[in-house]
């Protein structure tokens, strides 16, 4: 594989979302007739080619601006795969711990892509670096889909916030400076 790939299931809740928005026709006017194949069968492979979501991505940011289309990843990623993944957080003891959970994201994220790698730097006991490594450069809007995914991290564990982003000038890495609030003393 020479390319990373996402889970139709995370393709298809994707478009769903995006087909709520009402910009349908819109964003369709604006992709690729393989997107648009993309759009209209997400199921269609169980791995489908992260190029075309990408693509899908840059319109819809192009039409609906970055926070709706960050807001909507959020949403998706929470929908489909908060149900899978809110058990193995819990199954992992991480309840309050973001550090805990971000170190195991690299094997949590399996179900939705694959052909990234993940490593998380912990700064201390509140805060660390979360990188995402991909094998080629990705499109500028693909930082907003992590930062939905640290979003939901500090959301199930303990509040926290993304303190800085970075895409790398060769485009393939990003990298999230993260904090949180230490958890209070169990009673």
């Amino acid at each position: 594989m020479n390319d990373y790939e996402f889970a139709s299931a995370y393709v298809e809740s994707i478009v769903r979302g995006l087909r709520r928005t009402g910009h349908q026709d819109e964003i369709l006017s604006k992709v690729s007739p393989a997107a648009q194949t993309l759009w209209k069968d997400p199921f269609g492979e169980t791995w489908q080619p992260a190029k075309l979501l990408e693509e899908i991505g840059e319109a819809a940011v192009a039409i609906m601006g970055e926070q709706a289309f960050d807001n909507l990843t959020y949403g998706a990623m929470k929908e489909r795969f908060g149900p899978i993944v809110l058990p193995m957080i819990k199954s992992s003891l991480a309840k309050h711990n973001p550090g805990a959970v971000l170190r195991k994201l690299n094997d949590l994220v399996k179900v939705a892509i694959r052909g990234t790698e993940l490593f998380f730097q912990p700064e201390g006991t509140t805060g660390g670096i979360l990188q995402v490594s991909y094998p080629r450069p990705v499109a500028a809007h693909v930082i907003k889909s992590w930062q939905g995914v640290l979003r939901f991290v500090f959301e199930v564990t303990a509040p926290g916030e993304i303190v800085q982003t970075f895409h790398s000038p060769h485009g393939a890495t990003l990298q999230y400076k993260v904090a949180w609030k230490e958890p209070a003393p169990a009673s």
